[in-house]
This record gives C-alpha cells, sequence and structure tokens, in this order.
C-alpha cells in the first residue's frame, strides 16, 4: 500500500524528469507547448527570435527582411515626439495618447521603404526648463551649438517666430531681467529690520474706540 502521508494536497513530487522543476534536462521533454520566443528591448524582431521560432526557407528570408524595417520603423518613430512644421512651430506629439499615431506613422513609412539615409539638416537639440516634459528636445540646424544659451545674440528678440523654442525661452528672460547674464536669476540677500513695539501700550490703543480718552499710566481706559 502506498503511504500517501508524504504527499501534500497541491504540491508536486520530489522526484522524477516529469514533476521535478529542478531535472536535468534543459526543457521538460514531455512539454509540447512552442518555446518563448525572446524579442529585443523594444518588443523588436532580433535574428535570435527567427532562430528561436525554427523559422526556414521564404518564411526565414521574409524574417530576416522585416529586420530592417524594423530598424526603419524605431529610428522614425523616435524622431516624432516634438517635429516641426515648415514654418518652425513644434508639435508636441510626447504624450500617452499619442503613442499609437506614433506607431502607425512610423510602420507604414518604413513598411513603405523610407529611410533616413540622406542627409540631415536638422538634429534634436534638449530643451530643459521648468514646466517641459522630461527628455523633451526641439529640432535646430545641424550647424547650431548644442547649447541654446551659446546661439543667443544680442538683438535676438522673444518675439522672433524663427528662433527656436529654447533660443526664445532665454531671449525672453534676458528681456525681463534687463540681463545678458542668465545664470541664477534671483539671489537677493535678505534683510532682517528689528522692530520693538509695546504689545500692552498697542493692544489699549487697539481696543480703545475713536474719540475716547487716552488710557492712563496704568494701561486702563478712563472712565
Amino acid at each position: 500500500m502506498t503511504d500517501n502521508s508524504k504527499f501534500i494536497d497541491g504540491s508536486s513530487r520530489d522526484v522524477g524528469a516529469r514533476n521535478n522543476r529542478a531535472s536535468r534536462y534543459a526543457r521538460n521533454p514531455y512539454d509540447r507547448t512552442a518555446p518563448r520566443l525572446q524579442f529585443g528591448d523594444r518588443g523588436e524582431l532580433t535574428p535570435r527570435t527567427i532562430t528561436q521560432a525554427g523559422l526556414t526557407g521564404e518564411e526565414r528570408k521574409r524574417a530576416e527582411e522585416m529586420l530592417e524595417v524594423q530598424a526603419a520603423y524605431l529610428k522614425i518613430y523616435d524622431c516624432l515626439d516634438f517635429p516641426n512644421d515648415p514654418d518652425g512651430h513644434v508639435v508636441d506629439m510626447s504624450g500617452v495618447h499619442m503613442t499609437q499615431p506614433k506607431v502607425a506613422i512610423a510602420w507604414t513609412l518604413a513598411l513603405l521603404g523610407f529611410r533616413p539615409t540622406g542627409r540631415p539638416y536638422i538634429k534634436k537639440r534638449l530643451f530643459e526648463a521648468p514646466g517641459v516634459p522630461a527628455g523633451a528636445y526641439t529640432y535646430v540646424d545641424v550647424r547650431a551649438p548644442d547649447d541654446a544659451a551659446e546661439e543667443l545674440r544680442p538683438e535676438d528678440r522673444s518675439s522672433d517666430p524663427h528662433l527656436p523654442p529654447d533660443t526664445r525661452r532665454l531671449a525672453a528672460l534676458r528681456e525681463e531681467t534687463g540681463n545678458q547674464y542668465l545664470g541664477t536669476l534671483w539671489s537677493v540677500t535678505p534683510t532682517v529690520t528689528e522692530e520693538w513695539v509695546d504689545r500692552d501700550a498697542e493692544g489699549v490703543r487697539a481696543r480703545t474706540p475713536p474719540g475716547a480718552p487716552p488710557a492712563d499710566d496704568g494701561g486702563e481706559l478712563q472712565r
């Protein structure tokens, strides 16, 4: 008779390749499910994924072609957070609600064969300021410096629509302060002035109605 006292309901047995989770087999030979595929950090197809999937022939060739499509898709997608129109207006598409539109745009362009192979005329420049999302950037001419403060000229004005937004912000700060220096914008040494006041006398005056006689030295109203 089998002694069932050693078995706890719901637990696996201690021995056997079928039930032992620490089996010497790299993969459970009784498991007939397809192996889990490993994708890239952003969920993209990789050569390892293709190998794990066991693709051959035309299917493998097609999957390898999609590696190039996906690489182009990711590059296009990463350029769509803050695109500019021809007039220099920045369109904020960095919000979560814009993820699906950016995915659709980037994937469609990649499938149509668009590839970033031409000469770039603009580049990303980080835009850090109060109220601006972390990691935000603006597009500027590739010849422009990486720091907007180095680009700011004495004649630049915040009302100039042709300036990048980070440069316009610095121009606006300069116009407010009237100073070319744009480092620490607020630095004041506090001055403390002490003024001693007789609280009892102040309290009497506060309680004295208009037209009443002044209080005596004792601090009480004269009747």
